[in-house]
């Protein structure tokens, strides 16, 4: 199976996504982290999730929180919503070119090719929903 290939603004508008539907590992944190919105709510979740790393030794995970963490001075509410639509955006572009694909699939009667299609449309669909779905 081939990996998905992401130009890197998509992959950098989905990371920023995920990391918004991330809900807080450590249920010690999470219930602290309810009710805060915008970047209050991700730096919360960012100290749950660098909590939880640090517990479970996880050292490359707590060094790309650490500068998440320090990244986080430069936060604005406004901010997160232009990633968010900027995510949106490009995954909504990634489920039309899927849907193209599996269009062109059908076309060639390849039973292969409309499997592969469909489950690569049904992961970009999922990608969009989550992002749809996360809070701000």
């Amino acid at each position: 199976m081939t990996p998905l290939r992401w130009s890197g603004s998509a992959a950098m508008a989905v990371a920023v996504a995920v990391a918004f539907a991330i809900p807080a590992t450590s249920g010690v944190a999470a219930p602290s982290c309810t009710g805060l919105q915008g970047c209050a709510a991700k730096a919360c979740r960012i100290d749950a999730e660098l909590a939880t790393a640090r517990s479970k030794g996880n050292t490359r995970l707590v060094a790309s929180l650490e500068r998440d963490k320090h990244e986080e001075v430069h936060c604005s509410d406004d901010g997160l919503k232009q990633k968010r639509k900027v995510a949106l955006d490009q995954a909504q572009r990634r489920v039309s070119q899927r849907e193209a694909e599996l269009k062109k699939a059908h076309a060639s009667g390849s039973v292969s090719q409309k499997k592969k299609a469909q489950k690569n449309l049904d992961s970009a669909k999922k990608a969009y929903t989550e992002i749809r779905n996360s809070p701000l």
